[in-house]
């Protein structure tokens, strides 16, 4: 009996793409092709989309992904699930600038011993799951927490960036004529090897592809070589555009040429099976592991050169999802033994379109999350209605749910092109959205056209939004940056395209930045600070919650306490009982930060300093757990739910940034860039990274109980309603 026979699955045929035209990945072309079609003719993205840089844009920005996505196919072809690339990324990456910044080695040392990294991951929970039986779910998961730790305590919790100059060759690109010459080869050797095998099957006896199929697969290995000349050819192919093709057409050989993809095969088609056939199942799963450990490596590679630093507590965030998503659009099976690498591929192009497509659209991006989770379902539902092999109900059930998308994304109306792009790093806080709704008041005000983005503290999505924004014709760019170092990069790119930068709330490190607009965050470190010893009569056990590591507002508001407190902790009055950095300013994580330390402490502390609103409110709900009253606890943002704290006696004080003249300032910025105009000659400056830039710095103030009234609801801050507690 023949492996193959022996391999079946009681659901489905557990075998590589064959003779067959794979009706699925045609189905996605088809999708695809038809997806290009509608953003090329809506009037919000006509003359924008199809253009060579956006393409190539929209192929850069996917590239980590696609190389994920490849290794993440094989391991759902085996009904395995890899939880932790995103963290993997983090981790690579980590280890790359770390070996660059810290020790001065060179790029290539620094890539290859991230790629080591990556293996050593990949043999490390293959082994757990090989080896050992244990659910891949519950090894990956464990990575995806693990990883992600390892990476933050390597860097002391701190952004890395920028790389190293001659890490610059992971973004590099090939010349016109090498890309003309590479692309030719490739073709030649795709079309030779299918007419190579048509003949061989042919002199053996066995039934060749058929005419339709082997036009099928000439014609489209024609169709890509086009494209690619066609968006490349006159400007070289990227570097990580290259990476992601090897990857694919390597993934392409191993799963339809090798032993070893045969046996992928049929350990996901039926693992009992293949095991009696003589397939080592333990083995092919230990290194379906190895392998996407590896791509893991090389997509923390290219995602550190692409952002140009790394931010441990945020880099490759959710990338899983992502990657999954793209692989079971593409029609990988989750219930295994069925998939392919072109199929993922298309998947991986279809899900970055529709991403590109929202962007142009100005599409929220709380509602973009939302697509994507109906895209997901979509694709994972029929995914279970055709397991037992209807694949055509399958491909036409996610035409219809990316129809229906797309077709909601049409029916919007187009906005206008902007001249003005607002970059925030997240709209899921109750400040940010005063911030955006502050800053297009005022610029409508002005005349300009604007849109607003978020990229909801991921570094890759924030870069794939300016370039973005670049591409729809935006001629300044005002960033709240994710990442304070590795947002350099976001001016060099502006500059390239002749528009300017204007650094919003947090500092972007780069000498050639336009303009600054911020609160003077020193100075809330300073008022909250001097709030506490007033307090505390300058003794006692003191708890600092920092943002996030790699955020200037976070350094700054923490070393405003620093400097402030130096005195009294070097005459040991006060004590530092903790300090701790909270990804993506977390409450949730503020609060366990909180709990934790008056654990160790016994309940001892007198004074809680957090950088914001909403690790205050942590600290509130921890301390109301634990029973504890008249602890000092200083906020700032001045969110309703920390207000309405003060006027109760739960919480001492919050600092008042106030966002409207923040955000005007920085829409009347933007505007005297859009004309033209430089600041003033006596403008203040200050230095970033080396070179004076023009800084425009809001005020702040603390805010107590008899304060609320007269600054927060009378100005306008906030409304009576939503601050019941503060009423007169």
């Amino acid at each position: 009996m023949t492996l193959e026979r022996n391999a079946q699955s009681p659901r489905h045929t557990a075998r590589p793409p064959g003779r067959a035209i794979d009706v699925n990945a045609w189905a996605m072309a088809g999708v695809l092709v038809a997806l290009w079609a509608v953003l090329a003719l809506l009037p919000a993205t006509r003359g924008v989309f199809l253009t060579e840089r956006n393409l190539a844009t929209l192929l850069a920005q996917n590239a980590h992904i696609l190389v994920v996505a490849v290794g993440m196919t094989l391991v759902i072809v085996i009904r395995g699930i890899d939880l932790s690339v995103g963290a993997g990324v983090a981790l690579t990456g980590v280890v790359a600038a770390l070996l660059q910044l810290r020790l001065g080695l060179p790029a290539p040392v620094a890539i290859a011993a991230a790629l080591a990294t990556g293996a050593v991951i990949g043999v490390w929970q293959g082994w757990w799951i090989a080896r050992l039986g244990i659910p891949a779910f519950v090894v990956t998961l464990a990575g995806f927490n693990a990883y992600r730790g390892l990476g933050l305590v390597l860097s002391d919790a701190r952004g890395l960036a920028p790389m190293g100059a001659d890490f610059a060759i992971v973004t590099a690109s090939l010349s016109p004529a090498a890309t003309w010459a590479l692309v030719a080869l490739t073709l030649a050797a795709g079309v030779g090897l299918t007419l190579r095998d048509a003949a061989r099957r042919r002199a053996h006896g066995l039934d060749p592809a058929s005419p339709p199929v082997l036009a099928a697969r000439v014609g489209g290995q024609l169709a890509i070589a086009a494209f690619v000349l066609l968006v490349f050819g006159s400007r070289g192919l990227p570097v990580p555009v290259v990476v992601a093709a090897a990857t694919v057409l390597a993934g392409v050989v191993l799963t339809r040429r090798t032993r070893f993809g045969r046996h992928v095969y049929a350990v996901g088609g039926n693992a009992e099976a293949a095991r009696r056939a003589g397939v080592d199942v333990r083995r092919v799963t230990l290194w379906v592991y190895v392998l996407v450990g590896v791509l893991t490596g090389i997509a923390g590679v290219l995602l550190a050169g692409r952002v140009n630093g790394v931010t441990p507590g945020s880099q490759g965030q959710l990338l899983e999802l992502d990657v999954i998503t793209a692989v079971v659009i593409g029609g990988t099976s989750l219930l295994g033994g069925r998939g392919s690498v072109v199929g993922t591929l298309l998947g991986v192009l279809v899900f970055g379109t529709l991403a590109n497509g929202m962007n142009l659209l100005g599409v929220d991006s709380n509602w973009q999350l939302i697509c994507k989770g109906l895209i997901l379902m979509t694709a994972v539902l029929f995914d279970v209605l055709a397991k037992d092999g209807r694949v055509l109900i399958r491909a036409a059930a996610i035409v219809a749910a990316l129809a229906a998308v797309t077709a909601a994304l049409a029916t919007r109306t187009p906005p206008p092109r902007p001249q003005v792009a607002f970059l925030l790093s997240t709209l899921q806080e109750e400040r940010y959205q005063k911030d955006q709704r502050y800053f297009e008041a005022r610029a409508r005000a002005l005349g300009l056209r604007v849109t607003t983005l978020a990229a909801d503290n991921d570094n890759a999505r924030q870069i794939a939004q300016v370039e973005d924004a670049l591409t729809r014709g935006a001629r300044v760019l005002v960033i709240q940056p994710t990442d304070s170092q590795a947002a350099s990069s976001y001016v060099r790119l502006a500059h390239e395209r002749g528009a300017r930068v204007v650094a919003y709330d947090r500092t972007i490190v780069s000498p050639d930045l336009d303009h600054y607009v911020s609160h003077d965050s020193y100075r809330v470190g300073v008022l909250q600070a001097e709030a506490a010893i007033a307090a505390t009569g300058g003794r006692g056990r003191y708890l600092i919650l920092a943002g996030q590591a790699g955020h200037s507002v976070a350094t700054e508001i923490t070393r405003g306490y620093d400097e402030t407190l130096a005195p009294y902790v070097a005459r040991g009055d006060i004590e530092i009982v903790a300090r701790q950095s909270h990804s993506a300013w977390s409450p949730e994580q503020a609060q366990r930060t909180v709990e934790d330390a008056l654990a160790r402490a016994g309940d001892r502390v007198d004074a809680i300093l957090a950088n914001n609103s909403g690790m205050a409110r942590g600290a509130v709900t921890a301390l109301a757990a634990a029973g504890l009253h008249g602890v000092f606890v200083a906020g700032a943002d001045a969110d309703a739910a920390n207000v309405n704290f003060v006027c109760e006696g739960k919480q001492s004080v919050e600092v008042l940034k106030d966002i409207q003249p923040l955000a005007e300032t920085a829409a009347d910025v933007a505007a005297r860039l859009l004309r033209g105009e430089a600041p003033a000659a006596d403008a203040p400056t200050q230095l970033i990274a080396g070179a004076p830039v023009p800084v425009s710095a809001v005020a702040v103030e603390v805010i107590g109980p008899g304060d609320v009234v007269r600054r927060l609801v009378d100005t306008g801050f906030l409304s009576a309603s939503e601050v019941p507690a503060c009423r007169r």
